[in-house]
């Protein structure tokens, strides 16, 4: 089935490079390496012939340095590039890149069933939450999305199946261009969540969370709520 498929899709691109399915599957027939190549619309501002490529690199072929925002090395880009160029109209001006990781970190209001280990529990959380947003770091057949959004529901979803947790009261997003400033996202009555601002990004998850324990056995909210709540570097417990 396979080799039919490969048959047809040269079929249809004739190894020529004239529309971003065709970008793509030249990549993705060519270098083993990638996992995942994608042609972004053009941009006016970059003018007539501009093509740009994005490419993902396979998890399982290399061991890249950041499992959470794989990047492919500089050879290998210039390597695609070069093919590319090869197939693709003259007028063609492409360029191969990596995407924009963009970290999301999750604040959360958490009490914990009678008997957890605050500590133990609280680095649990953290680590679920981060093969949650970010699962290909952990499971190579997990998908990594270019784009899309992460929803405050489900996460909220996820937490509230783990078996240590009672409940969730509280939950903040945040998100980092740079993986070092984050900036919050003020919650919204509906629809809650951290997107993709441009085409070339990729949500994945932040180096670290913040598990807010609440220890009283009734919630107070005004406890977590409030611009101080809102501020990241406030005290908490790192998950």
């Amino acid at each position: 089935a396979r080799f039919y498929t490969r048959v047809s899709e040269r079929l249809r691109h004739k190894s020529r490079a004239l529309t971003p399915w065709d970008y793509e599957r030249l990549v993705l027939q060519r270098f083993a390496a990638i996992y995942k190549a994608k042609c972004l619309p053009a941009a006016a501002a970059k003018g007539p012939g501009a093509v740009d490529v994005l490419v993902i690199p396979d998890l399982r072929a290399q061991l890249p340095a950041d499992a959470f925002a794989p990047r492919a090395s500089a050879d290998l880009l210039a390597e695609v590039q070069a093919h590319l160029e090869e197939v693709a109209p003259a007028s063609a001006r492409i360029v191969v890149r990596n995407p924009h990781y963009v970290a999301v970190s999750v604040r959360l209001g958490v009490r914990f069933h009678a008997g957890e280990d605050v500590r133990r529990a609280s680095e649990r959380l953290g680590d679920d939450l981060s093969r949650f947003l970010s699962p290909w770091a952990y499971d190579e057949g997990a998908e990594l999305t270019i784009g899309g959004r992460i929803y405050a529901s489900s996460i909220l979803d996820f937490v509230d199946r783990r078996d240590y947790v009672d409940y969730v009261a509280e939950i903040r997003l945040a998100r980092s261009e740079n993986g070092v400033d984050f900036t919050v996202l003020p919650p919204t009555d509906e629809d809650y969540h951290v997107a993709a601002e441009r085409p070339d990004q990729v949500l994945v998850a932040a180096r670290r969370h913040h598990i807010d324990v609440i220890r009283e056995r009734d919630y107070q909210q005004t406890s977590f709520t409030g611009i101080d709540y809102l501020k990241v570097e406030l005290d908490f417990i790192i998950g």
